[in-house]
């Protein structure tokens, strides 16, 4: 039997030959090819996958500011809103803190004391402190009651300071001196 290499001429023989040798140098080329652009586009996914591990950290860092710039806007209108209620403001507010502390002991079912009234001049501070001090003789029951009427005005007031001065065990009746604090609000 006849291999097929001699059934072929000798210009076929080269041409065949030529051409396994093209298809072989073209497979190499397909094959390094193939290796080079699988590392290339293996790179490219390395990059894009940090890529976007970034882009989530910033999306994060952008999430989380927005929540802090919220807050803080949140922060700025509480502030607003106490400046316009909580805190005496004007002219008249020396005026508007005691006619207060007549309210205050008129809701707690007590007699207006003698009140003497403090108030803070500083030129730097744009809260300043309005204080009244006064005694009081009542029972235990009534103390929380004003304390309640206090902590419960809708302007800030705060009890600055309370003495003991004398506890009768007897009738339970204390002798107090009380100092409540307001605070006065002056723009810039």
């Amino acid at each position: 039997m006849l291999k097929i290499s001699e059934l072929l001429s000798a210009r076929e023989r080269k041409l065949l030959t030529g051409l396994s040798l093209v298809v072989l140098v073209a497979l190499i080329i397909l094959v390094f090819s193939i290796f080079f652009w699988s590392s290339k586009l293996t790179g490219a996914r390395r990059e894009a996958e940090k890529g976007r591990s970034e882009l989530e950290k910033i999306s994060a860092q952008a999430d989380q500011t927005k929540l802090e710039f919220l807050r803080w806007q949140a922060t700025a209108k509480d502030l607003e809103e106490l400046k316009k209620n909580a805190f005496y403001s004007g002219q008249q507010s020396l005026d508007t803190f005691r006619d207060d502390l007549k309210k205050l002991f008129q809701q707690s079912g007590l007699p207006l004391p003698s009140i003497n009234y403090q108030y803070e001049e500083s030129e730097k501070k744009e809260f300043r402190k309005l204080s009244a001090s006064f005694n009081l003789r009542l029972s235990y029951p009534l103390l929380k009651r004003f304390l309640y009427q206090l902590e419960t005005w809708p302007r800030l007031l705060v009890l600055d300071q309370i003495n003991f001065q004398k506890i009768d065990n007897l009738s339970g009746v204390l002798d107090l001196r009380l100092t409540v604090a307001g605070f006065y609000h002056e723009e810039k």
